[in-house]
Protein backbone atom coordinates (compact mmCIF):
# COMPACT_ATOMS: atom_id res chain seq x y z
CA UNK A 1 0.00 0.00 0.00
CA UNK A 2 0.90 3.41 -1.12
CA UNK A 3 3.40 5.12 2.08
CA UNK A 4 1.37 8.34 1.78
CA UNK A 5 -2.14 6.47 2.48
CA UNK A 6 -0.79 4.41 5.29
CA UNK A 7 0.47 7.81 6.76
CA UNK A 8 -3.41 9.17 6.16
CA UNK A 9 -4.60 5.88 8.35
CA UNK A 10 -2.26 6.18 11.17
CA UNK A 11 -3.37 9.84 11.65
CA UNK A 12 -6.98 8.52 11.73
CA UNK A 13 -6.25 5.62 13.96
CA UNK A 14 -4.73 8.47 16.19
CA UNK A 15 -6.99 11.23 15.95
CA UNK A 16 -10.08 9.64 15.30
CA UNK A 17 -12.22 12.78 16.10
CA UNK A 18 -10.78 15.30 13.61
CA UNK A 19 -12.15 16.04 10.25
CA UNK A 20 -10.23 15.25 7.28
CA UNK A 21 -9.87 18.14 5.19
CA UNK A 22 -8.80 17.09 1.75
CA UNK A 23 -6.77 19.81 -0.06
CA UNK A 24 -6.66 19.77 -3.84
CA UNK A 25 -3.97 21.56 -5.57
CA UNK A 26 -4.63 24.02 -8.69
CA UNK A 27 -2.80 22.20 -10.50
CA UNK A 28 -5.42 19.27 -10.50
CA UNK A 29 -8.26 20.95 -11.91
CA UNK A 30 -8.35 21.82 -15.24
CA UNK A 31 -9.66 24.27 -17.18
CA UNK A 32 -12.08 22.12 -19.29
CA UNK A 33 -15.65 21.25 -19.50
CA UNK A 34 -14.95 18.00 -17.76
CA UNK A 35 -16.29 17.31 -14.09
CA UNK A 36 -13.89 14.57 -12.80
CA UNK A 37 -9.83 14.95 -13.09
CA UNK A 38 -6.90 12.66 -11.73
CA UNK A 39 -5.19 13.15 -8.61
CA UNK A 40 -2.76 11.26 -6.60
CA UNK A 41 -2.61 11.13 -2.55
CA UNK A 42 -0.04 13.40 -0.98
CA UNK A 43 1.28 14.00 2.14
CA UNK A 44 -1.29 14.10 5.02
CA UNK A 45 -0.56 15.92 8.22
CA UNK A 46 -2.35 17.31 11.72
CA UNK A 47 -2.94 21.19 11.37
CA UNK A 48 -4.88 23.48 12.21
CA UNK A 49 -6.91 25.92 9.82
CA UNK A 50 -8.92 29.24 10.08
CA UNK A 51 -11.22 30.24 7.18
CA UNK A 52 -11.70 34.34 6.60
CA UNK A 53 -13.83 36.05 4.35
CA UNK A 54 -11.23 35.83 1.37
CA UNK A 55 -8.90 32.11 1.98
CA UNK A 56 -8.21 29.31 4.48
CA UNK A 57 -5.23 30.18 6.54
CA UNK A 58 -2.89 26.81 8.07
CA UNK A 59 -1.41 27.70 11.34
CA UNK A 60 1.92 25.80 10.29
CA UNK A 61 2.41 27.71 7.10
CA UNK A 62 0.48 30.76 6.99
CA UNK A 63 0.45 32.34 10.29
CA UNK A 64 3.48 34.67 10.22
CA UNK A 65 1.38 36.07 6.90
CA UNK A 66 -1.37 36.74 9.29
CA UNK A 67 0.78 38.43 11.85
CA UNK A 68 2.36 40.42 9.14
CA UNK A 69 -1.19 41.56 7.79
CA UNK A 70 -2.56 42.95 11.17
CA UNK A 71 0.50 44.44 11.57
CA UNK A 72 0.60 46.30 8.60
CA UNK A 73 -3.45 47.23 9.16
CA UNK A 74 -2.74 48.25 12.77
CA UNK A 75 0.34 50.31 11.75
CA UNK A 76 -1.59 52.30 9.14
CA UNK A 77 -4.55 53.30 11.42
CA UNK A 78 -2.25 54.15 14.67
CA UNK A 79 0.24 56.30 11.97
CA UNK A 80 3.26 57.75 13.92
CA UNK A 81 2.17 56.38 17.64
CA UNK A 82 2.71 52.99 16.02
CA UNK A 83 5.27 50.96 18.72
CA UNK A 84 6.77 48.23 16.60
CA UNK A 85 6.83 45.85 19.29
CA UNK A 86 3.51 46.44 20.60
CA UNK A 87 1.99 46.23 17.33
CA UNK A 88 3.91 42.95 16.73
CA UNK A 89 2.45 41.21 20.05
CA UNK A 90 -0.67 42.40 19.76
CA UNK A 91 -1.06 40.41 15.48
CA UNK A 92 0.39 38.14 17.11
CA UNK A 93 -2.03 37.86 20.17
CA UNK A 94 -5.09 38.55 17.93
CA UNK A 95 -3.54 35.64 15.17
CA UNK A 96 -3.23 32.95 18.45
CA UNK A 97 -7.34 34.56 19.49
CA UNK A 98 -8.59 33.04 16.23
CA UNK A 99 -10.74 30.19 16.12
CA UNK A 100 -8.40 27.55 14.85
CA UNK A 101 -9.75 24.19 14.14
CA UNK A 102 -7.87 21.25 14.48
CA UNK A 103 -7.94 18.68 11.50
CA UNK A 104 -6.20 16.19 9.54
CA UNK A 105 -5.13 18.10 6.21
CA UNK A 106 -4.89 16.03 3.20
CA UNK A 107 -2.72 17.22 0.08
CA UNK A 108 -4.00 16.43 -3.30
CA UNK A 109 -1.61 16.59 -5.98
CA UNK A 110 -1.44 16.61 -9.31
CA UNK A 111 -0.15 12.83 -10.83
Amino acid sequence: MNTKILELLKLIEENPLLEIMPMVNTECVGGDDYSSWSAEWGRAEVDEYYVSDERIYFRSTDSEELVDEYMDNLAEELGEEADDENVEQYAINKVNKLEWIKAIVVHIEPK
